[in-house]
């Protein structure tokens, strides 16, 4: 049984490490490509939206304008940037899932917690500050950005864990009763 454990927390901190690699092999793209990059998934969302028409609906719309004021603070944005700084969301609310699912497995809840949040913070500035080396710039508003990934990525694996031990719990409870009225 201990094998099992330390062989998940060996897993789970692999998986962390090779998505900080990923994340810093998307840093240390140059600026041409990483526009690219941006440019082709904005074309792909475009195409799906001529499909679906999900850029009508009045969530959408709110939701965009709720993203564009909190992290431009305009709502004038090309959508080339807004799927830039959404991929950076997305990126870092990974690493924070990961990070407290990790650091959950090797200390108490609210320590990780803290690290879940913590580590993930130092990697985005390191990421940032790296960038200067290949030829792109460092933003305070990107390191903001990630860090309310990081946070909301967190709280999702904090919430998923408290539902996976209630249900746990009510399951064992269940069980524990049922065997109780089949011996009695």
């Amino acid at each position: 049984m201990n094998n099992k454990v330390n062989y998940k927390i060996i897993v789970i901190f692999l998986v962390l490490i090779l998505w900080i690699f990923l994340i810093f092999y998307f840093s240390s793209r140059s600026p041409v490509k990483s526009s690219q990059q941006s440019s082709f998934v904005t074309n792909i969302l475009r195409k799906i939206d001529q499909a679906i028409d999900f850029s009508n609906t009045a969530l959408f719309r709110k939701l965009e304008l709720y993203i564009k004021k909190m992290w431009f603070k305009t709502q004038y944005v090309p959508a080339e940037m807004l799927v830039r700084k959404t991929a950076h969301f997305g990126l870092y609310f990974i690493l924070g899932f990961l990070s407290f699912i990790g650091f959950s497995k090797i200390t108490k809840v609210y320590i990780a917690l803290l690290l879940g949040i913590t580590f993930p913070n130092f990697i985005a500035v390191i990421d940032e500050y790296s960038q200067q080396y290949y030829n792109r710039g460092s933003s305070l508003n990107d390191v903001i950005i990630d860090l309310s990934g990081i946070i909301f990525g967190v709280l999702f694996a904090f919430l998923l864990l408290l539902l996976f031990e209630k249900f746990i719990k009510y399951f064992h409870k269940r069980y524990k009763k049922k065997s109780i009225e089949e011996d009695g």
